[in-house]
């Protein structure tokens, strides 16, 4: 049992190490021993849980992606659902979880456009999490608290793309300030699905 305390608290820190790394070198200029280092880890031991630094970041686009399917599926479970699509939306813009941050978001999104291989790995994660988001926007057509006639997919894609650009926005402009203007993102993302 302690060992395995140990084998999880030492992922984390490897996690928590890399994502610092990755969004203040980028994913190019961070080496297997900048990250090794942070961690206060030998290579081998990096090694020991991560293949490649590739891997490494492919397993935070997959942890990420997993926490907004949980959201998704928690923001399924209350109504009107509506309410829990723009709470779903609002917590993915404003909490990146463990070990992302909106720099490290904005890095995730630039790899996977020039990285074929991790625009693969990003692409197929991502899916798999807006199938939930998507049932969500089902359940809120069913309820009649937005249009039906929209193509949910398409609108999962659109909401997905708002979000992404509203973390780059957070990311690249210290003045920004989301909390500020989430009145307005809730009223435009309200008035653009409304039934």
């Amino acid at each position: 049992m302690k060992r395995d305390l140990q084998v999880t608290q030492t992922r984390e820190r490897i996690l928590k190490a890399a994502a610092a790394c990755f969004a203040e070198k980028g994913y190019s200029g961070c080496s297997v021993q900048d990250i090794a280092d942070r961690a206060e880890v030998s290579k081998g031991a990096l090694y020991g849980h991560f293949k490649s630094k590739a891997e490494l970041f492919k397993a935070m686009i997959a942890i990420e992606h997993g926490l907004g399917a949980e959201r998704a599926q928690k923001a399924a479970e209350k109504t009107p659902y509506l309410d829990g699509i723009i709470w779903f939306m609002t917590e993915c813009i404003r909490n990146s979880g463990f070990p992302m941050d909106h720099r490290l978001w904005a890095e995730v999104l630039a790899v996977a456009a020039r990285d074929p291989d991790m625009r693969n790995a990003f692409v197929t994660s991502e899916r798999a999490t807006r199938r939930f988001f998507t049932t969500l926007l089902e359940k809120a057509a069913a309820a009649g608290e937005i249009d039906a006639s929209l193509d949910l997919n398409a609108v999962s894609i659109w909401l997905y793309a708002l979000g992404d650009g509203l973390i780059a926005r957070i990311a690249d402009d210290p003045g920004f300030d989301f909390q500020k203007h989430i009145v307005v993102f809730e009223t435009l993302v309200r008035r653009a699905l409304r039934a």
